[in-house]
């Protein structure tokens, strides 16, 4: 993993200069020194601004979805993961350079996200079944079945004196 890491953190950035040093020179030659630079550092700015605005709005929206799925007792995995991606597909915008930035695009856009999210999931399955990986999930009440009584209800923390009490 850790030669993974070092791997993507020197070859990526590298790669990302050779092709901004490419475009600023085909941009100079054909437009002037001055040119090259402007759509260069322009081009990087840009997409910095139309990333973080797009990340703002596919976030709040997965929020929105996340609250909606708590509120009726589901576990949001997809929603999660949709969050993941968009926090990875922002980091990514925010880093200098052609690639970074159409990847990061890519995670933010929820078409092709989507995609992106079943890759996500089945690679957490794998982990998971390997032992690899443990989730735990906490907060969530148990709701009543429709067959107990109307004034039946759940109290989490009851001993069960209180909850003897509570049938009567």
């Amino acid at each position: 993993m850790l030669l993974y890491l070092i791997l993507l953190l020197t070859i990526v950035p590298f790669v990302e200069l050779v092709i901004l040093l490419q475009v600023h020179h085909a941009v100079s030659t054909a437009f002037g020194p001055g040119a090259g630079l402007l759509a260069t550092l322009g081009t990087v700015i840009v997409t910095g601004i139309i990333g973080a605005a797009l990340a703002r709005q596919q976030g709040l929206s997965v929020l929105k979805n996340l609250q909606l799925s708590l509120n009726r007792g589901e576990l949001p995995g997809a929603t999660l993961a949709d969050g993941v991606l968009i926090l990875i597909g922002a980091a990514l915008l925010l880093t200098p350079g052609f690639l970074t930035d159409l990847f990061g695009f890519s995670l933010l856009i929820p078409v092709t996200r989507m995609a992106y999210r079943k890759l996500l999931i089945k690679w957490a399955k794998q982990k998971m079944a390997r032992g690899q990986m443990d989730v735990r999930v906490s907060g969530f009440r148990e709701t009543p079945s429709p067959t107990h009584s109307e004034n039946a209800h759940y109290e989490p923390n009851l001993s069960e004196e209180e909850d003897h009490r509570l049938e009567e």
